[in-house]
């Protein structure tokens, strides 16, 4: 996806930047109503009395997952369209792509500490689930447009990608440490 957003409007930072925005608003909608769903199916389950327990399994899950030699594959395996019926307008594509690409599950996700994001939604509520979901996907997103506002080329962005992912690992590990601590000790109050 950062690829096809680097392709966007090439020489043309101006026509990148309304289609960016675009496509990170569809990624936090997308992501807002994930959250919310998933908040509401715990609030249904009544699991926010068990809240420390479930995040301690959920951070638990997700530190096993990015301490194995490679990482998980979690998500549907596969990336969103890049052929599009030539009538569809650009900015129906990014929103389209954004909204896919929000939920976290439409397309891989390779850092576990979404699956702790997960296990603090289920106890959080559908309120904070929603909020926490809109945060995530637009978060996610928003990194796809660094390398269009630095006008990178897509060869350029895809090394940028592997070059970058072995600290992103030691990140998201790092995350679901001080993250699933965190909010195990807050949720025990």
């Amino acid at each position: 996806m950062a690829a096809g957003l680097g392709l966007l409007g090439r020489g043309q930072t101006t026509r990148a930047i309304p289609l960016g925005l675009l496509h990170i608003a569809g990624a936090a909608i997308a992501g807002a109503v994930l959250g919310g769903l998933i908040g509401g199916a715990g609030a249904l389950l009544d699991l926010a009395q068990w809240r420390p327990w479930v995040i301690a399994l959920a951070a638990l899950i997700a530190l096993v997952l990015a301490l194995g030699p490679t990482p998980p594959k979690l998500g549907r395996q596969r990336q969103v369209p890049r052929r599009w019926s030539p009538t569809t307008s650009p900015s129906r594509v990014y929103l389209a792509w954004g909204l896919m690409l929000g939920f976290g599950v439409a397309t891989p996700v390779f850092h576990t500490a979404f699956v702790l994001l997960v296990g603090a939604q289920l106890t959080a509520g559908p309120l904070l689930g929603l909020a926490s979901g809109a945060l995530f996907g637009m978060t996610r997103q928003a990194m796809a447009l660094i390398p269009v506002l630095r006008q990178y080329e897509p060869i350029r962005t895809m090394g940028l990608l592997e070059s970058l992912r072995p600290a992103a690992r030691r990140f998201n590990t790092a995350l679901v440490i001080a993250g699933g601590l965190l909010l195990v000790i807050a949720s025990g109050r």
